[in-house]
């Protein structure tokens, strides 16, 4: 099975990381609380991103997933961007940079901003790496709004076609919308076409996505159509469907 290690100590990071990813055939590795922080100095997200998933991708030989985003404000420049996390100091608290934020846009018509995240795979063996980028639109919030879900500016940020903060609506949705839902999913489609071995069964129960590596269950295939058989007559069970993806094999030339 696929390892990959996190590099991230941020809990709300880790946790939408696993609710994405969480149900591949892999081990997402969290980094180690003795870890030393990498200092985040790029210019860019990407060169941030990278930072991290080198500097642990190399200690620990793994593969590592990292990734680093911000967010965008039009009428402050773009500000904080890649300075998001640090933006007034490292341990100031998020409130009080939300605060400074609906301070310094009192009054402003334009409210256009975006949530941006890049996230790469570093792969140490060859000293290689794929980078993905998720963009959200949306505009900022006159005032903080508290939900039951996300982490650091999402109770002042309002994606586009919606009327709820980041915050209010739930990881249910923020996980199919937000800057690092888009990210992951492109990573996700990597690791499914690039490191998984065999073909790809993807079942989906009641609409939800179940899927599992062809090659590590095709001794059990046929218990698992006869299982799915008999999941169809339960009352409860609305939908199961099954797709099978055929791996491509690699072109050769003489």
């Amino acid at each position: 099975m696929v390892k990959i290690l996190v590099a991230s100590k941020n809990k709300g990071k880790l946790k939408e990381i696993k609710e994405i990813l969480g149900d591949l055939p892999i081990t997402l590795i969290p980094l180690p609380e003795s870890a030393e922080e990498v200092v985040e100095n790029g210019s860019t997200y990407l060169e941030n991103a990278l930072m991290k998933a080198k500097t642990y991708g190399q200690k620990y030989k793994i593969i590592t997933l990292a990734d680093d985003s911000g967010l965008e404000i039009d009428i402050l420049n773009g500000l904080p961007g890649i300075f998001s996390s640090r933006y007034l100091g490292k341990d100031t608290p998020f409130l009080t940079k939300m605060e400074n934020i609906l301070e310094l846009m009192k009054n402003k018509d334009n409210r256009k901003a975006r949530f941006r995240c890049v996230s790469v795979l570093y792969f140490p063996k060859e000293d290689r790496y794929v980078s993905f980028e998720g963009v959200v639109e949306g505009e900022i919030l006159k005032e903080i709004r508290y939900g039951n879900a996300g982490f650091g500016y999402d109770p002042i940020f309002k994606p586009d076609g919606f009327d709820k903060s980041f915050s209010e609506l739930g990881s249910e949705i923020k996980n199919k919308i937000s800057h690092r839902a888009q990210a992951l999913q492109k990573v996700r489609e990597y690791i499914l076409q690039n490191l998984m071995g065999g073909d790809m069964i993807e079942i989906k129960v009641n609409g939800k996505r179940l899927p599992a590596n062809k090659y590590v269950y095709s001794v059990f295939e046929k218990v698992i159509f006869a299982l799915l058989d008999t999941l169809k007559d339960l009352p409860e069970i609305e939908t199961v469907e099954i797709k099978i993806d055929k791996k491509k094999e690699e072109e050769t030339t003489e």
